[in-house]
C-alpha cells in the first residue's frame, strides 16, 4: 500500500485540477492523498452521511488498506461528517416531517454504507419486498457493511418503501416466475446481473454454479435451490 500512497504524491496536483472539488476545511488535504489513491472524489462528494456511517466508510477503508492514525481518522470523520452531511438532516425539529426524516437517513444510508462497496444502480434497479431486502442487506454486512441494529431497520424499511415490489398488482405478481426473484434478491445483491444474462449453461452447470455461490455465502435456501436452477436454466439454458 505504500507505493499508493508515494504515487498520490505524484499525482496530487492532478487529482485537485481534475476531481471533484473538496470544500475547505482541516482534513481537505488528508481525504485528497489518502482516499483519491484508490477511486475518484466524486465517490465523496456525491455521499451524504452522519458521522457515525462516515466512521463506518473510513473504518472499512481502512481494512482495504488506507494508512490513517487515530488523530487523523477522527480528523477525517469531522471533515466528512461536516462537509457531506446527510440530506436533510438539519431541520430535524419538526415531528411532522419524521417520514421525510426517515427518507433522507435512509437514502444516507444507502450513499454512504451501500455505494461505498458498489454502484448505486445494484440497489436502484431492484425490485424486492421487505423480507428478501433484510436478507440483502444482512449479507451486505456479512461482507463488511458496518450498520448498527437502529441503522438496518431504517435501511430495510427504506428500501422496502422505495425499491419494494409494491402491493398494487398482485396478479402481476403472481404470474412471476419466482426464480426471478431468486435471482434479483440473491445473486443481484453481489454482482452486476448481466454475470448472468451473459452466460448459457445445461441444468447441470447451472446448479454447479449456484452451489458455488452458496459456498461463496450466497446464502439461497436448500428450498430456494432447485427454482433458481430451473429459473436459470429455462431463461439461459443451452439450446
Amino acid at each position: 500500500m505504500r507505493w499508493l500512497f508515494a504515487a498520490l504524491f505524484t499525482t496530487a496536483a492532478a487529482v485537485a485540477a481534475g476531481q471533484a472539488s473538496l470544500p475547505d476545511g482541516d482534513g481537505k488535504a488528508m481525504v485528497t492523498s489518502s482516499c483519491a489513491g484508490c477511486h475518484g472524489l466524486d465517490l465523496i462528494t456525491g455521499k451524504q452521511a452522519s458521522k457515525e456511517e462516515w466512521a463506518g466508510v473510513v473504518e472499512r477503508m481502512k481494512t482495504y488498506g488506507a494508512t490513517l492514525s487515530a488523530a487523523q481518522t477522527t480528523t477525517m470523520v469531522e471533515y466528512l461528517a461536516k462537509s457531506f452531511p446527510p440530506k436533510g438532516a438539519a431541520p430535524a425539529a419538526a415531528p411532522a416531517g419524521q417520514a421525510g426524516a426517515s427518507d433522507a437517513e435512509g437514502k444516507a444510508l444507502v450513499n454512504g454504507v451501500c455505494s461505498s462497496c458498489h454502484g448505486a444502480d445494484l440497489t436502484t434497479s431492484k425490485k424486492a419486498d421487505k423480507t428478501e431486502w433484510a436478507g440483502i442487506v444482512d449479507r451486505m454486512k456479512n461482507y463488511g457493511a458496518t450498520l448498527t441494529a437502529a441503522q438496518t431497520t431504517l435501511l430495510v424499511d427504506y428500501l422496502a418503501a422505495t425499491y419494494g415490489t409494491g402491493a398494487a398488482a398482485p396478479a402481476t405478481a403472481a404470474k412471476e416466475d419466482p426464480g426471478k426473484a431468486l435471482l434479483d434478491g440473491f445473486c443481484g445483491g453481489c454482482h452486476d446481473l448481466d454475470l448472468v444474462s451473459g452466460r448459457k449453461g445445461t441444468k447441470t452447470e447451472w446448479q454447479d454454479i449456484v452451489d458455488r455461490m452458496n459456498a461463496r455465502g450466497a446464502g439461497v435456501p436448500d428450498k430456494d435451490v432447485a427454482p433458481l436452477v430451473e429459473y436459470l436454466f429455462k431463461t439461459y439454458g443451452t439450446k
